[in-house]
């Protein structure tokens, strides 16, 4: 099992969206992709996790198959398969391997966690080559990053131990920690920024259709969001639906969303 496999099987990825300042995330990727899926969609979760997204999008109607690295996560799915009464598939793989999946079979792949953990880039290539070979001419790929610029500001307010020379320089510049490393506080990550990524698909045979700061700067700010009240948080969502796309929010952005279409 490898270093990013391991550390999903030892904490609680379910948990995730439970607080106010991390489901933004969440609503905010599905308000945006709700807007142009088309109906009864056929649609794979890359790196499901436990499932969140691909339960939101199955109980619409939609024909979701799901797959993990984590073989925690695809036994979660299963079990709440099961006691939902959805006939979901949820696989075991690796994003940069969906030789399982024949070549044209999706109509839109959501890709939301490999990206954060690919720190080769000759594996990036292969996820996305991957993911495109399965899409439908016409279908949808959505890709989740971490943008490299909202790191050191969000350890500045959880952990000023890795407030150093050396692991800004690996964040800005490298945007590659790995496990076991002096200067690695989660486990083997890649950090990219909204130019890189836009830079990244534009070698692709792809169209761009939409990108967005998904979550803006409210995982940076997490105790004032998560201290909203209901009536706040619906302003402050508000607020966050009309500048997410905002080049200078999508820039300090934690995680971003870029939408293409396969040409």
């Amino acid at each position: 099992m490898n270093n990013v496999a391991h550390y999903y099987e030892m904490i609680d990825e379910a948990s995730r969206f439970s607080r106010n300042s991390r489901k933004i995330e969440f609503l905010t990727t599905n308000i945006v992709l709700e807007t142009i899926l088309p109906p009864h969609a056929k649609i794979l979760d890359v790196g499901a996790g436990t499932g969140v997204y691909s339960f939101h999008y199955a109980e619409q109607q939609h024909e979701v198959v799901a797959v993990d690295i984590t073989p925690k996560h695809i036994e979660a799915i299963k079990e709440k398969c099961q006691q939902r009464g959805l006939n979901m598939e949820a696989h075991v793989e690796n994003a940069v391997d969906l030789s399982r999946f024949d070549s044209e079979t999706f109509d839109v792949v959501m890709c939301f966690g490999p990206m954060y953990h690919l720190t080769n880039a000759a594996d990036r290539d292969r996820c996305i080559r991957e993911c495109l070979r399965i899409l439908k001419k016409g279908g949808l790929l959505a890709i989740a990053y971490i943008n490299k610029y909202s790191v050191i500001p969000m350890l500045a307010t959880r952990d000023q131990r890795f407030i150093r020379d050396s692991v800004v320089n690996k964040v800005i510049n490298e945007g590659v920690i790995v496990e076991g490393d002096e200067d690695c506080f989660w486990t083997d990550a890649f950090f990219t920024c909204p130019e890189e990524i836009e830079a990244l698909l534009g070698r692709f045979e792809v169209t761009a259709v939409d990108h967005v700061g998904t979550d803006g700067i409210s995982h940076t700010i997490q105790d004032y969001v998560d201290g909203l009240g209901e009536k706040e948080f619906e302003s402050w969502m508000d607020y966050h639906i009309q500048t997410c796309r905002e080049r200078s929010i999508l820039g300090i952005s934690t995680h971003g969303l870029y939408i293409c279409k396969k040409d």
